[in-house]
Parts: structure tokens; sequence; C-alpha cells
């Protein structure tokens, strides 16, 4: 019973950490943005998307009786894993475990411990006799890990509808929204704040059109809002400020230098000036201004379609 107990917790463990990678983008694109912290010089994505095959490999091989090829990509996996944790210890670097998706705390010790537990798990059932006739086990690990299967799809099916609802919601709640939004006619306050070359950037920047960009670490709509504005670089001078996270410096510098394409940045932290001096409440938040004062605001593209855009 030892090699049946053995399948059914690495198959459960293999299958929610799966799940809770693919089941919402932000999962995956937090992992995949682990992966990048760890080896930088490797390509994430693909890395990300290899591994999610490999615990979809693991979990379909450990329902297979008779076989030990699912012990041996669990092990694989979870040694592979080690090494990336032991990377982390040694550069000192704080990059938080997206193992189960989304969240997760900075990796460390007790994670070499787990990972260690599940090997020994492993080994132990690769090694444990089989039983004499696999008609029994082979139909209640099949029952265990077809109702599992069918337990998370239904969650992500349930997720991914309820996410496009919420979607739908603020689509069609953009008056109410906007409340929270710096309001055309507002005249930025006094602040100043230094980029990070080093650089002064005060309210006496805003002479002119300025467009200036409010973005925060591990911001799902933040990263889409970069990304639409690198596709479609704006005419006008561009600043974006982002709210960075002592606890992951790591992924600070990586929004800070992805929107340096865009022109100044600067680094702040939750509480900074700036961040009331254009009544800023919510991440992402983009506002044109001209004059030091704000012409339009909106946290996407779409929100600017009919809204008067500074001019030189």
């Amino acid at each position: 019973m030892l090699d049946l107990f053995a399948r059914v917790l690495l198959a459960v463990v293999f299958l929610v950490a799966f799940a809770g990678k693919v089941r919402t983008r932000q999962g995956f694109a937090e992992f995949r943005d682990s992966i990048a912290a760890i080896a930088p010089w490797s390509p994430a994505r693909l890395v990300a998307a290899a591994i999610l095959a490999a615990e979809a490999v693991a979990v379909v091989l450990l329902a297979v009786p008779g076989t030990r090829l699912g012990y041996a990509v669990v092990v694989a996996l979870l040694l592979a894993f080690c090494g990336g944790i032991a990377l982390v210890m040694r550069s000192r670097k704080a990059v938080r475990c997206k193992c189960f998706g989304a969240g997760g705390e900075v990796l460390g010790p007790k994670h070499l411990v787990r990972n260690g537990s599940l090997v020994a798990v492993a080994l132990i059932g690769a090694f444990a006799p089989s039983p004499a006739s696999w008609e029994e086990p082979l139909t209640l690990l099949t029952i265990a890990v077809v109702l599992l299967a069918v337990v998370v799809a239904l969650h992500v099916l349930f997720t991914c509808g309820l996410v496009a609802r919420v979607r739908e919601l603020q689509e069609n709640s953009g008056p109410r929204r906007n409340e929270n939004l710096p309001q055309p006619g507002l005249v930025i306050k006094p602040f100043e704040v230094t980029d990070t070359k080093g650089m002064p950037f005060t309210n006496a920047d805003l002479d002119g059109p300025v467009q200036v960009g409010f973005f925060s670490v591990g911001c799902g709509p933040c990263r889409t809002l970069s990304d639409a504005l690198l596709a479609d670089p704006p005419a006008a001078r561009f600043v974006s400020v982002v709210d960075g996270d002592l606890t992951d410096p790591e992924a600070t510098s990586r929004l800070a230098e992805k929107v340096s394409g865009l022109g100044r940045v600067v680094v702040v932290g939750t509480d900074d000036p700036v961040l009331s001096a254009f009544e800023v409440m919510a991440f992402p938040t983009l506002v044109h201004t001209h004059g030091g004062v704000v012409t339009a605001s909106g946290i996407k593209l779409g929100d600017f379609a009919h809204a008067p855009a500074p001019v030189a």
C-alpha cells in the first residue's frame, strides 16, 4: 500500500500545483517571473511551460499502475526545484515561491525541506513492492485522480467565468470607477521626488504636455497597460511612477526597467507624497497633464478614446 499512498499523495500535490499556476493569467505570469528572477539567462516562458507540461505528465504517469516513470518525473522536477531554491539562497535574492500560483512566501530552507520530503515519498513509493493484484488499487487511484481532475476543471471554468463577469461589470461601471481617478481640471499639488537616474522630478516639470503613468509591482492590469503603452508609445513626454515592493526588489527592478522604455522612471513607496499630489488612489492610473493641470485620466488606453490628449 506504500506505492498506492505515494502515488495518490504526489498526484494530488502536483495536480494542485498545476491548477494553481493555470487557474489565472496572473498565477502563470508570477510563476514565469519567478523563474526569470531565479535564472535571468533562461527563456522564462518556455521553462514555465515545460514545467507545467512535466507536472501534468507526472500526474498521468502516477495513475498508471506497474510503471515507475511517474516517480522519475516527480524526482527530476523536485530536484530541479531544489536547485533553483539553492541558487536563490546563494545569491540572497528575495524571490517568492510560485509553485502553487500567485502569492507564496520568500524561498528559503523550509521549501528545501518540503521538496526533500516529497522526494523521499517518491523514492519510498518507487522502491516499495507492487501489490499482487493491481485491480483494486488501480480502481481506487483512477477514481481519485478522475474526481480531482473534474473538481479542478470545474474550478478553473468557474474562475474564468467569474473573471470574465467581473471585467464585464468593470467595463459597464466606468463612471463610478472614474470617481476614484484624478479629475480633469485638477491642479497638481507641489511635489519633489528623484528618478532612477538621480535627477529631481517636481511639479515644475509639468510645464507642458506630460503623461504620467502609475504602476505597482505584481499588478496584472499594470502589466497590461504598460504593454499597451510600449506597443503604442505616447507622443507626449512620459514619466512612470512605480510603486515598489520592499520585499521583492527584483520584481521592482524588472518593472522599472520595463517602463523605462517610455521615458523617465520614479520608484516610490506606497505613501509617497507624489501619489497624494496627483490624487492617485489605485493602480494602474494614467494621467494626461498640461501645464500642471489634469486633462484626462483612466486605467487603460481605451479610456482616452474621446478624451482630449495634451498637445504641444
